[in-house]
């Protein structure tokens, strides 16, 4: 007998357990279904009709055009809408796909804010909402968001200051939020954002100074600060970054010795473009500029750079441009620049360069600029094999004794 009732317990407890399962299948699918329902009904503009004709109660919502689904809860996994011209508020619904992995809302006309609730959905890897009109401020939970890889938020009108609580990004591989409006400074706790990749702030309001913690980004490609409000010395810890191809630090305030001023720094890098233009620096280059074997661009142009060209700089045999101008360089013209095969563009303008133009300049076979006018004190005739260059496309000698 007790046998009996306990089997049939039993059987009403799994009877219960399916029934309770299935429930929350159907009440959880009936969230995400709403949750894309309120976001349609925000969206005021939808000139490809896509969401108007497609996103309908009569089909399953994981059918809709731009919807993901997981193949097994049938759960929202993805909602990526880039590039339809859609206008009208972001929903704070989409807090309630709580298995969103990616969000792509790129290229579109979407204004107000980015809603707080997103920065806490546990599953985000991807949020893209780059290219569009937001503004306020950026939710600071997605500055401790365990889960989240790529932060695109560029080329809109969010302002505020940047967090400066502390950064707990463990997976961030990309944030990118150039071209807004962004105050603040970057705070030290950057430097626990380890996977970080790439970091874009251009065309921002940033202050203060670049944080020492930066150079404990290992895995750092591309670093992007320019047209801010930066001031204070470069890191030198940043040009120990092995992984690091690319350094944009131009149009700031920037000061102090350049970075490669100092003989004793041994440096292990593949840089490939430096640009740290339109700022404060000063100094000299120093010979230790070989060190960067891998670079193609360097661009210090309109500084406080003094001293001569160093003698061995033929030694950057994979450089394509360089930039000097509008500085207060001075000594003679290195006769190395001429074994620097790949160079296409040379601007050496409006600095303090005397003597004359060294022949071996013609036999840069790839140049297609060069610029060494408002020297003032080059002297001599400009080298015939300079003009039989066939790529050449602009020359400049003015204010010269040429």
């Amino acid at each position: 007998m007790e046998k009996h009732i306990f089997i049939l317990i039993l059987a009403i407890l799994v009877q219960f357990y399916f029934v309770s399962s299935i429930s929350a299948t159907i009440s959880s699918n009936e969230t995400d279904q709403e949750a894309l329902l309120t976001f349609r009904n925000l969206v005021t503009s939808d000139s490809s009709h896509f969401l108007a004709n497609n996103w309908t109660k009569n089909t399953s919502f994981c059918s809709w055009f731009g919807v993901t689904c997981s193949p097994k809860r049938r759960r929202v996994v993805a909602l990526t809408l880039p590039n339809l011209q859609l206008q009208g508020a972001i929903s704070p619904s989409l807090a309630n796909l709580s298995f969103l992995i990616e969000l792509n809302l790129a290229n579109n006309n979407f204004h107000g804010g980015i809603p707080y609730g997103i920065g806490h959905l546990p599953r985000l890897r991807v949020i893209d909402i780059q290219n569009n009109q937001l503004q306020g401020s950026i939710p600071t939970s997605l500055f401790q968001h365990r889960s989240v890889q790529i932060i695109s938020l560029a080329f809109n009108k969010l302002g505020g200051e940047m967090w400066n609580g502390t950064w707990y990004v463990p997976e961030l591989r990309v944030l990118n939020l150039r071209n807004n409006t962004i105050t603040g400074r970057i705070p030290p706790s950057i430097g626990n954002a380890t996977k970080l990749m790439n970091f874009s702030l251009n065309g921002n309001r940033i202050n203060g100074n670049i944080p020492m913690e930066i150079g404990n980004l290992s895995q750092l490609v591309e670093l992007s600060l320019s047209r801010n409000q930066l001031t204070g010395f470069i890191p030198s810890t940043l040009f120990n970054i092995s992984s690091l191809l690319v350094v944009s630090l131009a149009y700031n305030n920037l000061s102090g010795p350049l970075f490669l001023d100092d003989r004793r720094n041994v440096i292990s890098s593949n840089i490939e473009h430096i640009g740290v233009s339109y700022n404060q620096i000063t100094g000299h280059i120093s010979s230790n500029i070989c060190q960067f074997k891998a670079l193609k661009v360097l661009s210090i142009s309109y500084n406080n750079i003094t001293g001569e060209i160093p003698r061995n700089i033929g030694c950057l045999a994979k450089l394509e441009e360089l930039y000097i101008g509008y500085n207060a360089i001075d000594g003679t013209i290195p006769t190395s620049l001429g074994n620097i095969s790949t160079l296409q563009k040379l601007h050496c303008g409006n600095n303090h360069m005397e003597g004359e133009l060294p022949p071996e300049l013609g036999k840069l076979s790839n140049l297609r600029q060069i610029n060494f006018e408002e020297n003032y004190n080059l002297i001599g005739e400009i080298p015939n094999a300079i003009f039989n260059i066939s790529s050449l496309e602009f020359i400049a000698f003015t204010f010269n004794y040429l």
